[in-house]
């Protein structure tokens, strides 16, 4: 009988849980023993590895977040934590490990499988700032739960002709902000550095265009989304009010495309492991799931170009 073991890394996102419970499915199905290290790496580390079984999880796939918990490691980090996790991994006599996050969770995964382990890495990361796969588990559900809070935001603002600036999350990749403000019909999208002045400049055209209740989206990581809305109603003698919709995005039941999305990853990573094809990162192209040597996998990306090119023709 093989045996696998799974772990979720980084920040979580919505269809992880809907990820391993697929995956769980799938071992029973194939006579493959699953166990978890819980709070990803640093679950290694402490040796903190529990058995995963399907007919325990319930309806979890309906769940945010992940039962098997996450963490940011330092301590992997180090190469004393580092060595320890190894040792522990290579003592549980598995015959893959599947690393489940974003960029940084598959920077670990590349230095498990350059240290001999096998691994299987899938994309899960609500800024979809993976270069090679075209969506993250995690990503549709941010965009949707953004889009849902702009839109009342934007309602209220309405009732009131106050302009609005909202800073949703992505860290250094703008995705999220360009489908909000394009699904949002934003006025304004703010994705690089730019000066109060410049911005002042489209508010003011957008105002003489007769625009009462200027939207205006921020990515996150650019600028003080606060200041920005004292600085625009101090110049344009129009009520600004600031959002910054932070965690609201992470959380809540993953959208029908974010479940299924899991469940395409977790079939292409059973076959991987049925045919001990490792040192994959797993992901989607053009609606085909596609899978690229690690080292292509770590490569992140800053943002979408077609997601731009429609809101810049919009």
């Amino acid at each position: 009988m093989k045996k696998v073991m799974i772990l979720t890394s980084g920040g979580d996102a919505s269809g992880m849980n809907a990820y391993i419970k697929a995956f769980a499915k799938l071992c029973k199905k194939n006579d493959i023993e699953l166990v978890a290290s819980m709070y990803g790496y640093q679950g290694l580390i402490e040796n903190s590895i529990k058995p995963l079984s399907y007919e325990g999880m319930g309806e979890i796939q309906n769940l945010g977040g992940t039962i098997i918990k996450t963490s940011r490691s330092n301590e992997f980090l180090t190469e004393e934590g580092f060595n320890k996790a190894l040792q522990n991994v290579q003592a549980q006599n598995i015959d893959c490990l599947v690393v489940v996050g974003g960029n940084g969770s598959f920077r670990g995964a590349k230095d498990l499988y350059d240290a001999g382990v096998n691994v299987l890495a899938i994309p899960a990361t609500i800024d979809n700032d993976l270069a090679y796969t075209d969506k993250t588990l995690g990503y549709d559900t941010a965009c949707q739960n953004a889009i849902n809070v702009i839109v009342k935001i934007k309602q209220t603002m309405e009732s009131c002709d106050r302009g609005t600036v909202v800073e949703v999350m992505g860290r250094h990749c703008s995705d999220i902000a360009v489908r909000s403000a394009i699904l949002c019909d934003a006025d304004i999208l703010i994705t690089e550095n730019e000066t109060f002045e410049h911005i002042l400049k489209k508010v003011n055209d957008a105002i003489d265009a007769k625009k009462k209740n200027p939207l205006i989206v921020v990515q996150e990581n650019i600028l003080n989304v606060s200041e920005l809305s004292r600085y625009l109603q101090e110049k344009t003698g129009k009520e600004f009010r600031a959002t910054v919709i932070g965690y609201l995005q992470r959380g809540g039941e993953p959208t029908a495309n974010d479940k299924l999305l899991a469940i395409k990853l977790a079939v292409k990573t059973m076959e991987f492991v049925i045919k001990n094809v490792y040192g994959k990162a797993i992901g989607v192209t053009n609606d085909e799931v596609c899978a690229v040597d690690l080292d292509e996998g770590v490569a992140p990306k800053s943002s979408s170009n077609k997601l731009l090119n429609i809101y810049k023709n919009f």
